[in-house]
């Protein structure tokens, strides 16, 4: 009988065996390293940093945002650079009656300023950030207020966002849905912050309120 022990003929020290378990480990690390870059992607694709891309860009009231359309295009703040532009946060499992009437207000403000000659734009953020159906959000504001297209965003960047335009991020107490913003932020062309507007005032008093904003920064 022969003594493997002293060939080195055992499976330990067979060249085929070992390069078969050194690919083996091979493929073993590259099937990780594709779960870790799978995983990658997916926390950047939620969001998970958005947070830290916000930025007050030299404002008090306001900054920069990546936000998305209802078609599922990318809005950031360059888009509104060249109009005045109204920012409101709210959320569309908030009451009708208690939260639809400010859209509806603002929605004939920006109709009145636009007969004005002056453009104003909108920026309606919705704060049900894990909305799935997109359609709720657009039949809500856009069923009073045809002329506002509402956008929404992340988890993370609209939690960002209400810190940067100073408006609540929580719930409403007792209720299931977020706090709505309790004013209007108005941006100048430039994108500095110009002032805030309350969210009960009419259309009347919105006009107002923004032509009088326009004329203290000289650009009425």
């Amino acid at each position: 009988m022969t003594d493997r022990s002293k060939t080195g003929a055992g499976p330990e020290t067979d060249p085929k065996k070992t390069v078969v378990r050194r690919a083996g480990l091979v493929v073993l690390g590259l099937i990780l390293l594709a779960g870790l870059l799978g995983y990658g992607g997916y926390w950047l694709s939620t969001g998970a940093d958005e947070g830290a891309r916000v930025h007050a860009q030299g404002n008090v009231v306001g900054g920069s945002f990546r936000v998305f359309s209802l078609g599922g295009g990318m809005v950031t703040e360059g888009d509104f650079r060249g109009s005045w532009t109204v920012v409101w946060f709210v959320d569309p499992r908030c009451p009708p009656e208690r939260c639809q009437p400010p859209l509806k207000a603002l929605d004939q403000t920006l109709v009145t300023m636009k007969q004005k000659g002056q453009l104003v734009l909108p920026l309606v953020v919705s704060l049900d950030a894990r909305a799935e159906d997109p359609d709720t959000l657009k039949d809500y504001v856009m069923g009073v207020a045809p002329h506002i297209f509402p956008v929404f965003a992340t988890p993370n960047m609209t939690q960002a966002m209400t810190r940067l335009y100073h408006a609540p991020y929580a719930l409403e107490p007792g209720q299931s849905y977020y706090q709505s913003a309790p004013s209007f932020v108005v941006m100048t062309p430039e994108g500095h912050y110009a002032d805030t507007l309350p969210v009960t005032d009419d259309a009347a008093g919105l006009t107002a309120g923004l032509e009088q904003i326009m004329a203290r920064s000289g650009q009425n």
